[in-house]
């Protein structure tokens, strides 16, 4: 899971892997994985990671892009990207002006920069199998800091996780794995309906941390029950309940909001009770995003004992 490829809309890899490790999973229409339980309780993770599109082929070789998802310019010049399709996988990267050539230090625009695959022609990029609307995932890293884990695409392949670790406990839940939320909660608005009658608990991560938007949270003190964000605010009983159970089972859980959106909303505007579980992430949306092994942990605890209370 940690090197699976899943920019928006192009989250095969990811979805594979899910299904390898989940028997008994499908893949709906739109992509998404859903393995269905007995139970009233569906938990929900999203597989797409922010990232980029060629857009077009340069006479020189050199790759236009779009970015997909809330990527923030600043971390894109000098950063390393794999450019994938079927059946090939590519390294590049995204190259600056050194400072020995700048007069002046420059705001850079993602629209001045460009892919690098060492290609030196058109139709040597074409050649590599690169065609307009070609993914670029930012190139994969994991690494353990302290107690934290530090990895690329976090936002949501710990949520991903999260959910086969409990399933591995629970198999009576539904778990569902959803497409395109990183550009509008797309896959979770395509199969909401389906999912009538449950209650549905979204594990994504929380950008930490900052006191207007995510409240006194901090990691390593658990995950945090997401009751407020720019979708609004989300199933008040659900998350009451949400509260009760991990207050029974001793099981750490903080009470904060969150900026942007996760699925839980598409959801809930369909009229299934919902709530959203983050784990805390420091540096969101880029390729060294951080995590606290005790929040993974507990989060898997919490999972465990929903399915158990609310099934």
């Amino acid at each position: 899971m940690a090197k699976a490829l899943g920019v928006s809309g192009f989250e095969d890899d990811v979805r594979q892997k899910i299904l390898s490790a989940a028997p008994g999973a499908e893949t709906d229409e739109f992509g998404n994985v859903i393995l269905r339980g007995r139970s009233k309780v569906a938990f929900v993770a999203h597989m797409d990671e922010v990232g980029l599109l060629v857009t077009s082929i340069e006479e020189d070789g050199r790759l236009k892009f779009r970015k997909v998802g809330g990527v923030d310019d600043r971390i894109l010049p000098g950063s390393s990207v794999v450019l994938y399709g079927d059946g090939f996988r590519l390294e590049g990267v995204i190259g600056v002006a050194p400072p020995h050539f700048q007069q002046q230090q420059q705001q850079v625009s993602w629209q001045d920069l460009y892919i690098d695959v060492g290609a030196t022609s058109r139709s040597e990029a074409e050649a590599m199998g690169i065609t307009p609307m070609t993914p670029a995932a930012f190139s994969k890293r994991y690494a353990e800091v302290g107690k934290f884990v530090s990895a690329t695409a976090l936002d949501d392949r710990a949520g991903c996780w999260a959910l086969l670790q409990t399933y591995k406990r629970s198999a009576s839940a539904t778990y569902v794995w959803t497409v395109q939320e990183e550009v509008g909660l797309l896959g979770a608005r395509a199969l909401a309906r389906s999912l009538e009658g449950k209650y549905v608990v979204v594990v994504d991560t929380t950008a930490c941390c900052h006191p207007n938007f995510t409240g006194n949270v901090r990691p390593g003190n658990g995950p945090v029950l997401r009751v407020f964000d720019n979708y609004g605010a989300y199933n008040n009983k659900l998350a009451k309940k949400v509260l009760e159970v991990a207050k029974k089972r001793g099981i750490p859980l903080q009470i904060g909001g969150g900026g942007g959106g996760t699925d839980a909303a598409a959801f809930f505007v369909s009229g299934i009770p919902a709530v959203s579980i983050g784990i805390l992430t420091k540096y969101s949306h880029s390729p060294v995003e951080m995590a606290h092994r005790d929040d993974l942990r507990h989060t898997v605890e919490l999972l465990s004992a929903l399915a158990e209370e609310l099934g």
